[in-house]
């Protein structure tokens, strides 16, 4: 089964280049303007629309869903991955050695000691939600975060990505 991936479109959290993670951040102008423009170039042959129940994807999702006009079901296993107590900070502030940085970026963090998630704690969740919409029938759009999307490259995939552009579209088979 193939499903559709979507990263929100852009915070001033993401402009500023701030660790974001489960702070419930809102679209600034550009990230509406770049769900505008992936809604005008995606397909509308989808059947379902999942999406992160935080704000930055709810309103993602919505944009998008002006062109799908389907129930838009809210999912908190699609979540970002929670960096606890380093959240709302800069990764250079907060690791200085820049091994942190280099560890998230190749899916291999554990912020359990700063009150998160570890990668095996966003793997079970995500893959506990893959799991149960993977058997469904049709085609699904599935709105959620930088850190998830990665997460499936490198699982999926077997690739490294530094960067997911917002209000960008990513095919996996599972």
């Amino acid at each position: 089964m193939k499903l559709y991936f979507v990263r929100h479109g852009q915070t001033q959290f993401n402009k500023d280049g701030l660790i974001t993670g489960q702070i419930d951040e809102p679209l600034i102008e550009e990230g509406i303007q770049e769900a505008e423009a992936t809604a005008e170039e995606m397909d509308t042959n989808y059947t379902e629309i999942y999406s992160s129940d935080l704000l930055r994807c709810r309103q993602t999702a919505e944009i998008l869903n002006r062109k799908l006009n389907l129930e838009i079901k809210y999912d908190k296993r699609l979540r970002e991955r929670h960096f606890g107590s380093i959240a709302g900070k800069k990764f250079e502030d907060t690791d200085p050695t820049g091994e942190l940085r280099k560890r998230d970026l190749s899916c291999m963090y554990d912020y359990r000691q700063y009150g998160g998630e570890s990668v095996e704690d966003v793997k079970n969740r995500i893959f506990s939600f893959i799991n149960e919409v993977k058997a469904k029938e049709g085609k699904i759009l599935i709105v959620t975060h930088g850190g998830v999307v990665r997460l499936l490259h490198n699982i999926v995939n077997n690739q490294k990505h530094d960067h997911i552009k917002n209000s960008s579209i990513h095919e996996f088979e599972f």
